[in-house]
């Protein structure tokens, strides 16, 4: 294993761990956008200030920012009974998380 293999699958844990509390109900999707991106953010900070580990620091911060998301949105599902076949926009769900994670907040 690389360096950058230990890197992206030591905070594809720590995202998924931040997964199961926004699942038990311990965070909210904005708690869960926050947490995530602050880690993404230190993580691609660390990378390039590492240059020697990676040449595209983008690359992780996209896998990470993409595997997120894509957790978060699992979570959807077990909601979507609830919604109606009118709301269930798929390119909304991508745009509140997006939003979420640039932000910080919901939005307006």
């Amino acid at each position: 294993m690389n360096c950058i293999d230990a890197i992206e699958g030591t905070a594809k844990k720590v995202i998924s761990d931040f997964y199961a509390m926004h699942e038990a109900g311990e965070m909210d999707d904005t708690e869960f956008a926050r947490s995530t991106r602050v880690l993404i953010d230190g993580t691609r900070e660390f990378v390039v200030d590492n240059c020697e580990i990676t040449p595209n620091p983008e690359l992780l911060k996209t896998v990470l920012f993409e595997y997120a998301r894509d957790l978060w949105k699992r979570s959807l599902k077990a909601k979507e009974e609830a919604r109606t076949a009118a709301s269930g926009d798929q390119g909304y769900d991508d745009y509140y998380f997006d939003y979420i994670f640039r932000h910080g907040t919901y939005p307006d």
